[in-house]
């Protein structure tokens, strides 16, 4: 089997992260005391906890896939 990049994994999961963070803002509607920096602070949040979680199960996955 292919090996997964990390790197690249990491970038996926930002994108995602960054995404579901925006649908979770957009749903819950929730006011903030500074708008934009509230708001840009919850999606790089969600960024970097996607790009970790991905790269974490591709880190993961490598793991399982060389050891076969």
């Amino acid at each position: 089997m292919k090996k997964f990049s990390i790197t690249n994994s990491a970038l996926w999961g930002s994108v995602f992260g960054c995404l579901c963070m925006a649908a979770i803002i957009v749903i819950t509607g929730r006011e903030r005391n500074a708008p934009m920096v509230g708001y840009l602070i919850e999606l790089l949040g969600g960024a970097a906890a996607g790009a970790g979680a991905f790269s974490l199960l591709s880190w993961i996955r490598n793991l399982i896939v060389h050891a076969k």
